[in-house]
Formats: C-alpha cells, sequence, structure tokens
C-alpha cells in the first residue's frame, strides 16, 4: 500500500472515532426546544438592545421584533412566540386595550409588561388586560429573565408588594384567613358566585359577560359587591380565592 492510500486511511479512521455515536430515532438529537420570545418596544436602539442581551441568552430564541400594534400582531400570527416581552409606555396611550386584542388574537402567548410604573395599580391594570406579569424598568436583566421563564411556564410575576397582599390574604390577615372568606363566600348571590369561579379560570370581564350573558358595567359592579363582602382589595386576591374553594374539601 503505497503512502497516499496510507494517508488517506488514516484520515478515515480518525474521521469515525471523532463522529456523534448514532441514537435512536430519526434526527439530530435536541436537549430541548428553544423559549421563543418577540419584542414589542420603541425606539429601535431600546427594541435593538433587548434582541441582542436577549439571544445571548441560553434557551432563548428571539424570533422578531415589533414597534407597534400591527406589526406586533404580524409577528404573532408568522412566529407564533411563547411570550412577548410589551414595552408598556412606549406603545402608546392605550397599550392596555392594545395588550387586550393582541391576547384575544394569540391565546397561547403570555405577555410580560415592561413598564417603568410598577406599583398596584399598574400592576392590576395590565393583569387585568390579559398581561401575564409585569417587570419594572429598574429592575435587572437576571430578573427581566426570571420573570420571562416563569410567564412561560404558565406563572404569574407580578410587583412583590401585590402579589404578597393576595398571598397573605389567602394565608389569613387574621386567624380567621381562608375560612373566613368561605363563610362569607355564602353571603354572595348565585350570580356573584359564578363570577368569582369565572375569575379563578382567568376570563376577563369582557369574556365574563359575554359567557354569563350580561354587560361588562354589571360584570364591574359585580365585581365591587364581591370585593366588598369577601373584604379584597384586587382581582388577584380573588382568582387565588376562587382557586382555593375549588381545592376545598
Amino acid at each position: 500500500m503505497n503512502q497516499a492510500s496510507l494517508r488517506r486511511q488514516r484520515r478515515k479512521k480518525i474521521r469515525s472515532s471523532s463522529a456523534p455515536a448514532p441514537v435512536e430515532g430519526a434526527g439530530a438529537p435536541s436537549p430541548e426546544d428553544p423559549l421563543r420570545i418577540a419584542i414589542a418596544a420603541r425606539p429601535a436602539l431600546v427594541r435593538e438592545a433587548l434582541c441582542r442581551v436577549l439571544s445571548a441568552e441560553r434557551g432563548l430564541l428571539v424570533v422578531g421584533s415589533a414597534s407597534d400594534e400591527g406589526s406586533t400582531r404580524e409577528l404573532l400570527r408568522s412566529e407564533r412566540p411563547r411570550v412577548v416581552l410589551f414595552d408598556f409606555e412606549a406603545l402608546g396611550p392605550n397599550a392596555e386595550t392594545t395588550i387586550s386584542r393582541l391576547r384575544r388574537e394569540s391565546m397561547s402567548t403570555r405577555f410580560l409588561v415592561l413598564a417603568t410604573r410598577s406599583g398596584a395599580d399598574t400592576v392590576e391594570r395590565v393583569l387585568r388586560a390579559g398581561a401575564s406579569g409585569l417587570v419594572g424598568k429598574e429592575l435587572d436583566f437576571d430578573t427581566l429573565i426570571r420573570a420571562i421563564r416563569s410567564v412561560a411556564a404558565g406563572e404569574v410575576w407580578a410587583n412583590r408588594v401585590v402579589t404578597a397582599q393576595a398571598l397573605e390574604y389567602l394565608a389569613g390577615l387574621s386567624d380567621l384567613g381562608v375560612a373566613r372568606a368561605a363563610s362569607t363566600n355564602g353571603h354572595l348571590t348565585k350570580r356573584e358566585s359564578e363570577i368569582v369561579n369565572e375569575v379563578g379560570l382567568g376570563l376577563r370581564n369582557k369574556e365574563i359577560a359575554a359567557k354569563l350573558r350580561i354587560s361588562e358595567k354589571t360584570v364591574h359592579t359585580h365585581l365591587n359587591n364581591i370585593f366588598r363582602k369577601l373584604q379584597m382589595g384586587n382581582r388577584i386576591a380573588l382568582a387565588l380565592f376562587a382557586r382555593e374553594l375549588v381545592q376545598r374539601p
């Protein structure tokens, strides 16, 4: 065997030894699909910076970016991201309505709001609009990543104070706790009990109104009465309370 043949054989042997071991089934092994995210923000510099920094994060795939409602809608239709980062202040004065419309059109997508104002009122407003959480713009990048992964997993990411208030209510602001609310539940009308159940299922006022065949204004009035009777201050607490009731023996 000449020298050229020996070299070819040696190269073939090296390639064979370094090749990956065969895997059962077709196609290359894939440990886990990346989390598909999209960014709706302004100005362009902020949008591009978010795209670059998030693209470098392991397990995340930025599938596109948008600067207004129309381009966000097209992005949802074409790329079907799991999470959309939504710049609350930058996308106009009707951001809540925009979130609500987009959420109805892409029910499998979770909206995570980026906002300068992250108080209880803003959190409650964006959650009511259909968002899955809110991250204050003053927080760090690691917090944003945790929030993205949390909402993608179906959790709610909200201001700690608001969430703590809801959880504290369920744990019991007094020794009576949930037991007191459960007993008070008996004072709710049949319609109020139905609305509590729908809130527990995650429905918004408009969806509740359509399902129960009443107006949104009537739903709002019922909710105010429910909050007063159960001594609750926000919708998060009511949703958690409704789920707690279902789980109680």
